[in-house]
């Protein structure tokens, strides 16, 4: 696993209590900003650790989280990857006054970005950035006092709110509270924390991502195909297990697509996401058989029960076991995956049958018989399935490592 950081600066108000948090890109736990990456690089890898590896409401909760906006991402929207009810962009002083950059801050704020602004321009349509601007953010130390009570006055005309940065006292706090800001943030009220995380190394990464792929709807079969082609081991694996003795056919499949053909969408994705599991070379051949175990038993349970679908029962045994594989909680690794909602129920709070049914193949795990409840099919019926998904799983491993 890799460690990630993110400086976090909160936000408040005139009550002091917390509007927001500013998150600053830190290379390191100690709180400073070292780092050869660009102004752009930064502000990718904090949207990357913020929202992606950490999580934005583990960091922010109800409050909002204040970015940095370099003119690189405020020109590509696209780029932007943000739910925009829980952010504040903070527009760079250095982004120049012009039709792109006014056309650019139209279209965030109609899409419901909080914008804000720091620094004066001394060019004449720069009212026109602060008709857009929602917040503007007053450097204290900069500024005499003269000049921000002067500062106060014309941003007043505009439908703005004004925020006091680097307040180090309380009398400047109290000072700079009765001039007119309605937020304040510096070393007086809070330095930045460092938030400290874990992400994904780049394989688990790569699986995962490819997860996300194999089990899309919206995804079409050759999209499918082209993925798992695009990783020669996973698709000589996946070859190689279907050609052998364990498939027993009696016509070799000599490509991906013959190999759909033979499998179906379905199954191809769940043997694919089982090979992709397995070539982490990092986890210990037990930790996937873990995997396997659950997905054989969860679809044996319920072609004993007769559902449907008994492939999805196959992918929820297989992917409950995730935070095992991945070492990171279950629910940062399930709840991004295009997976059909009631198996992500099922994985995450053993809801409805898929839900139970998982459960009882985690609880056979532990020998956990008294806890064991399926109405329909006996203690001892459950068991002798969990040793025939045991006993598959063994001769699976025999053609994937």
């Amino acid at each position: 696993m890799q460690n990630i950081f993110v400086g976090r600066q909160p936000i408040y108000n005139r009550n002091l209590g917390i509007y927001g948090y500013e998150m600053l890109f830190r290379s390191g736990d100690t709180n400073n900003a070292d780092s050869k990456l660009s102004e752009n690089g930064a502000t990718s890898q904090v949207i990357i650790n913020t929202f992606i590896d950490m999580g934005l409401n583990n960091l922010v909760g109800n409050s909002k989280a204040c970015i940095n906006l370099t003119e690189r991402f405020l020109l590509n929207n696209d780029a932007i990857p943000l739910p925009p009810e829980s952010i504040i962009l903070d527009v760079q002083a250095s982004t120049p006054i012009n039709e792109h950059t006014l056309a650019a801050l139209k279209r965030l704020k109609n899409a419901g970005f909080t914008l804000a602004l720091e620094g004066f321009h001394c060019t004449p349509n720069f009212s026109d950035f602060l008709k857009l601007t929602d917040l503007f953010k007053i450097d204290v130390r900069n500024n005499t006092r003269k000049e921000i009570a002067s500062h106060i006055k014309h941003l007043k005309k505009f439908n703005l709110e004004i925020l006091a940065e680097k307040i180090e006292t309380l009398e400047e706090y109290e000072i700079y509270s009765e001039m007119g800001f309605d937020y304040f943030q510096g070393y007086f009220l809070s330095k930045p924390r460092i938030i400290k995380s874990k992400t994904l190394e780049t394989s688990k990464l790569a699986v995962m991502q490819l997860l996300s792929t194999l089990h899309s709807a919206k995804v079409d079969i050759s999209e499918i195909e082209n993925a798992i082609s695009a990783d020669l081991p996973l698709s000589y694996k996946l070859l190689k297990l279907i050609n052998s003795a364990f498939f027993n056919l009696p016509n070799e499949v000599d490509s991906i697509k013959r190999a759909v053909v033979f499998l179906g969408r379905r199954k191809l994705s769940g043997w694919a996401s089982m090979l992709a599991l397995s070539s982490m070379n990092d986890r210990p051949l037990e930790l996937i058989k873990i995997a396997m175990v659950r997905a054989k038993t969860c679809e044996l349970i319920a072609l004993k029960l007769k559902l449907k679908n008994e492939d999805q029962f196959f992918t929820a045994g297989m992917f409950s076991a995730l935070d095992i594989l991945m070492e990171q909680s279950i629910t940062s690794l399930i709840n991004p995956l295009p997976l059909a909602d009631d198996v992500k129920l099922a994985i995450l709070e053993h809801k409805g049958n898929m839900g139970i049914i998982v459960k009882c193949s985690q609880l056979l795990e532990t020998s956990a018989a008294d806890k064991l409840s399926i109405k329909e099919i006996s203690k001892a019926e459950l068991s002798a399935l969990y040793f025939e998904a045991d006993h598959w799983a063994l001769e699976v491993t025999k053609f994937i490592k």
